[in-house]
């Protein structure tokens, strides 16, 4: 199946009538793997108002999402970003359930949090009381005391000069937090941080290579931008490396997002931290579909930077990209395209003691699935192999449904597989060794398989035939 994740400017704009092609395109057909993930809860969450029209609202996004994606949600766990069935209701009334849980997270705040379980409460009494106790590094003292720096602290960590403890630091940066989501602070952070740096917003903001502007005035500080990143907290490392990225491109001016709390809806840091958020969760599909020129932008130079290979698109874009490359009407096709490759487009060559081995990388997903042809001519020129693979997202993951599908294609065309092993059920995955399916048609063998974790579909010669494979077939 081919994954889709679209930004939900994109799936809000359908849902109230724009891009009809695109939506005639994705409204069930069963080629294509979209998701949701919990960013798309915290878009409609950042417009959600206690009334009755607005509720309303807000319900009939959520149920068009749950149309589109059939409930599939992607999620960070913390450690790892999984795939769940979870109606977006149910997410976005716990998001409204927790929504004031960590609005306070000084460390009276986090005490109230301690003390919803009664057996959490004397630990965390304990814990918070010791916290407090905690005096500050000297260097953070030392910040407030230079005349220099001790504007951009306050900005940073208002009230943290008066009480330079650990209680201090933590009621300083609830409000920092605060501040940041629900108010224009990020706007003023954001300009501290051009400034202390020196980078000219307008210079940067339609740079062709912002990175090289951002790393070159960190050069002349003597500091990285990244060097007091942790991307091992919170997220698997790909995912806060992204997410990151993201937020380091918007902080230095490069298509900057805009700051607005006046009427409508409201747009703060929160808003930015979502869209980073889609970026990183996008990059476990093949196609990212955006609308927003700013992200669209940041997404495509992180991805350059990061080699990430999920294929970045504005809606027309990708309406276009399906009607010459995805939509393969004739099943037949899927066997005669790899073939017309091969004799015609250029391939990346790789010389072994005793073959050589052709990869076409391929704008094509052939039985929806594979866009990578791999070709084995062997040295002794016997019968050369050809096997369909893909060249997936670079954080992405096979999932049962694909392979179940991608059978499904195959069992039309080629008919039952040789040992009568039927349909792929979900137990099989859970296999060291999967066994895989054979079909066997005149003088060929299809092999679907799972060497080293990667779905490849051989096609193999039996050397009763003299017949060049692409003759055969």
């Amino acid at each position: 199946m081919i994954k889709i994740y679209f930004d939900w400017n994109v799936l809000s704009q359908i849902k109230n009538g724009k891009h009809s092609e695109l939506k005639e395109i994705i409204s069930d057909n069963d080629k294509l793997f979209i998701p949701f993930s919990t960013s798309h809860i915290g878009d409609i969450f950042s417009s959600f108002k206690d009334t009755e029209e607005q509720n309303n609202y807000i319900k009939s996004d959520l149920s068009f999402i749950s149309e589109i994606t059939k409930n599939k949600c992607l999620m960070n766990t913390g450690k790892e970003v999984v795939l769940d069935f979870y109606p977006p209701e149910e997410l976005f009334q716990q998001r409204i359930d927790e929504k004031d849980l960590f609005k306070d997270i000084s460390l009276d705040g986090l005490m109230n949090v301690f003390e919803q379980d009664e057996l959490t409460k004397p630990i965390g009494k304990a814990l918070i009381s010791l916290l407090k106790a905690i005096p500050l590094e000297e260097s953070f003292k030392q910040a407030f005391e230079n005349p220099e720096s001790a504007k951009q602290m306050e900005q940073m960590f208002p009230g943290l000069s008066k009480n330079p403890t650990m209680e201090g630091f933590f009621q300083s940066f609830s409000k920092m937090n605060l501040n940041l989501n629900e108010s224009d602070s990020y706007k003023d952070l954001r300009k501290t941080v051009q400034s202390g740096t020196g980078i000219n917003r307008d210079r940067i903001y339609n740079s062709k290579n912002p990175y090289k502007i951002i790393d070159d005035k960190y050069k002349k500080l003597g500091v990285a931008p990244d060097q007091y990143i942790d991307n091992t907290k919170n997220a698997p490392e790909w995912f806060n490396e992204i997410t990151n990225e993201y937020i380091l491109l918007d902080m230095h001016g490069f298509q900057e997002d805009k700051i607005n709390i006046g009427k409508g809806r409201k747009e703060t840091f929160k808003n930015t931290t979502e869209d980073a958020f889609h970026s990183a969760f996008a990059s476990t599909c093949n196609f990212y579909v955006i609308n927003d020129n700013k992200s669209f932008l940041k997404t495509k130079a992180i991805y350059k930077k990061l080699n990430i290979n999920t294929i970045v698109l504005k809606p027309s874009e990708f309406v276009e990209y399906y009607k010459n490359y995805l939509q393969i009407n004739n099943p037949i096709l899927n066997f005669r395209i790899p073939f017309e490759i091969i004799k015609s487009e250029e391939y990346y060559e790789e010389i072994m003691d005793d073959a050589v081995l052709r990869t076409y990388f391929v704008p094509f997903f052939f039985f929806g699935f594979f866009n990578k042809i791999m070709v084995l001519l062997p040295n002794d020129n016997s019968s050369s192999i050809i096997l369909l693979s893909q060249n997936g997202p670079s954080n992405h993951r096979a999932y049962s449904m694909e392979i179940q599908r991608l059978y499904k294609e195959l069992n039309s065309i080629l008919g039952d597989d040789i040992d009568n092993l039927g349909e792929i059920k979900e137990v099989e995955f859970k296999q060291d060794e999967w066994i895989g399916r054979k079909w066997k048609i005149e003088d060929f063998t299809f092999r679907l398989t799972r060497p080293n974790g990667h779905f490849q579909l051989y096609f193999d010669q039996l050397e009763t035939s003299e017949k060049p494979v692409a003759n055969n077939v």
